[in-house]
């Protein structure tokens, strides 16, 4: 009976692992293999070793990348998600008009990123900007600029598109806390606990695996950013908001160095790895609570 059994999971479980392979593990291995040579992505491979690994940590662009990228894993980690978590907590309390806030927080989660890349375009353009225009209408015009194409202000320009748009984290969050006993805050109440120390000594205690897990989406989610980036700067100017995953789609589409690229994804790749084996050991996920 059991080795019927296994036939039928191994039946059901093959469409699964045929599409793992074909879509995940198939260009993750043509990848690796790839960024060993050089390779304009017509032409025939040619094998040049661990060249490409050291042209890039030579490279000061992917200096400039490797940077921007880790500070946006420590935005996404120490403001992004503690943001979505206080959301939660917040929609929690069911206030007045609490509806009304989470179906307005979600919003952009509905709009692509393209989409809304191409809205901070026009909030950040320097003639007909929305910011600009508030920044003059208060007094402080000599504050305006050009906030995508100066080299001090793009990458912090940018990085306000995503930061505080922690929807997925309250919605994790927020699961996580209906999961939780109502009698344990009644107790906590009847012992003359207020409300934020039912917040910060209870419930986040408790809420420890799902504030990890939304930690690791965060920074997964950031590694991958593109579209925010190539509708608004490019990376641009020079290479004051450039990113890994920006920098490798403009080795392909600039200059057919496939082989370059897929370096790039591979180190991006192992860094996402170690990052996330850092929240775990952080958040203590493996543990049971």
């Amino acid at each position: 009976m059991k080795e019927k059994n296994r036939a039928w999971i191994a039946l059901f479980l093959a469409p699964a692992l045929l599409m793992f392979c074909l879509v995940y593990l198939g260009p993750m291995v043509l990848a690796l293999v790839s960024s060993f040579t050089k390779w304009d992505g017509m032409q025939r491979m040619r094998f040049i070793g661990i060249e490409n690994y050291e042209t890039i940590f030579r490279d000061p662009v992917f200096h400039a990348s490797l940077l921007h990228t880790m500070v946006w894993a420590l935005l996404a980690v120490f403001v992004h998600v503690p943001f979505g978590v206080l959301v939660a907590l917040v929609l929690k309390r069911r206030r007045k008009g609490w509806r009304f806030t989470r179906s307005v927080f979600m919003l952009p989660n509905i709009i692509s990123r393209s989409a809304l890349a191409l809205m901070f375009v026009f909030i950040f353009k320097p003639d007909v900007g929305i910011l600009n225009g508030l920044l003059e209408g208060i007094g402080l015009g000599h504050l305006a600029r050009n906030w995508l194409m100066d080299p001090k202000t793009s990458f912090l320009s940018i990085t306000n598109i995503w930061l505080w748009y922690a929807a997925v984290i309250t919605l994790i969050v927020l699961a996580e806390l209906s999961s939780i006993s109502e009698e344990i805050e009644d107790a906590a109440r009847i012992d003359g606990a207020t409300e934020r120390q039912i917040d910060f000594q209870i419930y986040l205690p408790l809420l420890r695996r799902a504030i990890g897990t939304g930690a690791i989406v965060a920074v997964t989610a950031v590694f991958k950013e593109f579209e925010s980036i190539y509708m608004t700067t490019n990376g641009g100017p020079g290479d004051s908001s450039m990113t890994i995953s920006v920098m490798m789609v403009n080795k392909i589409i600039q200059s057919n160095q496939y082989g370059y690229a897929n370096t790039l994804g591979i180190l991006l790749l192992v860094i996402g790895i170690v990052v996330m084996l850092i929240c775990n050991k952080l958040f203590r996920m493996d543990k049971a609570d």
